[in-house]
């Protein structure tokens, strides 16, 4: 008999089992309905928030899980952790796996399909997405230590941002590093992207595609290349814009959001500052035809209490008065504004579809409390 109890022939074991993909809690409960889901994790003590959506085979798996409001995981995906926090309005597309100790997503950000966040990590591995943030598909973040990236940042598809570098052995002189990863505010990671460990990318950064970043990158300029070398910075990037010109953008930019409407067989007319559009409701079972009315602002108000046509929505391209904000609250209509990049909490249909194409050309906008006074 053998000194280990008759184990010598037992195969490979460790303390320590983590499969990589959660099969038992896919098959116990990742089937469920998402109300039955949510029930089932309400009852292991999670608080998940009003109007969550959990789709078929997707689970949560964590010691101490938040999940706000509205939000939408689709379906195979697993989220797995110790600290979960998932803001309102969050949406993680299908066959996402979130695998890390501490993860935080803000409010408002979009995680697309197939992102992968796991590999080699420590019990302190964390990753924190802030506000308003959207990383695309196919994107491979590795938490060994710290990765945090700020509000309003973009993440394009097939990135990799890695916090270590560890192959061959560090005894024989080859370098290991596992080093945090930090990330500012309303950054553009172009596609392609490789991040590597101790990067330290600034506010308003613009990185180009296929690009090798390592060590510093300062805010508001442009950088490309392997490594990324800055190739552009202000005044010359950004460019500043004029009012006239940032009028006629957002102009051009309604104009086309209602030819995609018409497109879609509703009936679009401008009159003035005034977008009508008249077309068959999305929700119902008998979809009855109704009129939304779009209300554009081009102009500084003058005024704390400006008298505005009555309209669903009222999108201004400067600030918006907090008086006013709380009037049109009441009415109630849904406000966009571009120069504070805020909106009111609530929404409605025309509301939604004019935040959504606004995204294409940049604008995301943060959700403010409505102020009903």
């Amino acid at each position: 008999m053998s000194l280990d109890g008759g184990l010598a022939n037992a195969p490979d074991s460790m303390l320590i089992e983590k499969p990589r993909f959660p099969v038992r809690a896919i098959l116990l409960h990742g089937w469920l309905p998402s109300p039955l889901k949510k029930l089932y994790y309400r009852l292991k003590g999670y608080r998940i928030g009003r109007g969550v959506s959990l789709g078929f085979g997707s689970v949560i798996l964590g010691r101490d899980v938040t999940v706000g409001d509205h939000v939408r995981i689709e379906f195979l995906t697993f989220i797995r952790g110790h600290t979960l926090r998932i803001g309102a309005h969050v949406q993680i597309g299908a066959a996402t796996m979130l695998d890390t100790p501490h993860l935080q997503i803000g409010e408002g950000t979009k995680i697309n399909e197939q992102v992968f966040v796991g590999g080699l990590q420590f019990p302190d591995s964390r990753l924190v997405v802030g506000r308003n943030c959207q990383i695309m598909q196919m994107t491979f973040i590795n938490p060994t230590r710290s990765i945090v990236i700020g509000d309003d940042t973009g993440i394009g598809g097939d990135c990799l941002i890695f916090g270590h570098t560890s192959w061959l052995s560090q005894f024989e002189g080859y370098p290991v590093e596992f080093d945090a990863i930090e990330i500012g505010n309303s950054v553009s990671i172009a596609w392609r992207v490789f991040i590597l460990p101790g990067t330290r990318i600034a506010d308003g950064a613009v990185i180009g595609a296929n690009s090798l970043v390592r060590g510093t990158i300062p805010g508001r300029c442009l950088a490309v290349g392997f490594p990324a070398r800055v190739v552009s910075r202000e005044p010359d990037f950004p460019r500043l814009v004029p009012s006239e010109e940032k009028a006629g953008m957002l102009e051009r930019v309604l104009a086309e959001l209602m030819s995609f409407l018409a497109a879609e067989g509703f009936h679009c007319h401008r009159d003035g500052s005034i977008f009508t559009v008249t077309g068959p409701s999305p929700h119902g079972w008998f979809r009855r035809r109704r009129i939304w009315r779009l209300a554009l602002h081009l102009k500084p108000f003058v005024d704390s209490d400006p008298d505005l046509p009555e309209a669903d929505v009222v999108v201004s391209l400067f600030r918006i008065p907090t008086g006013l904000r709380a009037r049109l609250a009441q009415r109630p209509c849904v406000w966009l504004d571009l120069e504070a990049k805020e909106r009111s909490e609530r929404g409605n249909d025309l509301a939604e579809e004019a935040a959504h194409h606004l995204r294409r050309y940049g604008v995301r906008f943060f959700r403010a409390k409505d102020d009903t006074g």
